[in-house]
């Protein structure tokens, strides 16, 4: 098995009222487009969705990681939090020549504070999964494999986070001016 886990943390500040980024961040299909290396697979329902992490690693392994993802939107406390959906069935852990495919475990985390026009945001992202060892790499000594793996998907978790923040920021202006009655 390789043993995948990262977690970051970012504060940035967001160009609109607290409730407008609310009303931004708190829909998840939308919420998913923004993070890099992560693509939405099934919506479930406005609140849940199977997304899929999928990256090629050392130019020659591709790494899957599906998982199933619910958004608790509270606005009274200002937080949004992406956490496990419960109850769907977990993909089956699979591996080839230089492919790895397996059920993982995301979370993320959004505390935000009202600064007038401005909203203060602290977004905190985790990921990890065990997913079996592509037979490429069988001949490496799986600790080797594992402090490489890991390394490689901090670095990965580093990319979600701050192409997160970029993409939502960039996608802000076309959302709002479609929020705006047509006049």
């Amino acid at each position: 098995m390789i043993k995948l886990n990262g977690a970051a943390q970012r504060e940035f500040q967001f160009a609109a009222d607290a409730n407008t980024a609310m009303q931004y961040f708190g829909v998840l299909s939308q919420m998913i487009h923004y993070l890099p290396h992560i693509e939405l697979v099934e919506e479930y329902s406005a609140s849940q969705v199977r997304v899929c992490y999928s990256t090629l690693e050392l130019g020659a392994y591709t790494i899957n990681i599906i998982t199933d993802l619910e958004i608790q939107v509270d606005k009274e406390n200002l937080s949004i939090i992406i956490r496990p959906l419960k109850g769907k069935e977990p993909v089956k852990g699979e591996a080839s020549l230089n492919s790895t495919i397996g059920y993982g475990y995301f979370t993320s985390a959004a505390y935000l504070e009202n600064n007038g026009d401005e909203t203060y945001i602290d977004f905190r992202l985790k990921m990890a999964a065990n997913l079996p060892r592509p037979r490429g790499l069988r001949m490496m000594p799986g600790r080797v494999v594992n402090r490489i793996a890991s390394r490689i998907s901090q670095g990965r978790v580093n990319e979600i986070i701050e192409g997160f923040m970029v993409n939502a920021v960039d996608s802000f202006p076309a959302w709002l001016e479609e929020q705006e009655p047509a006049g």
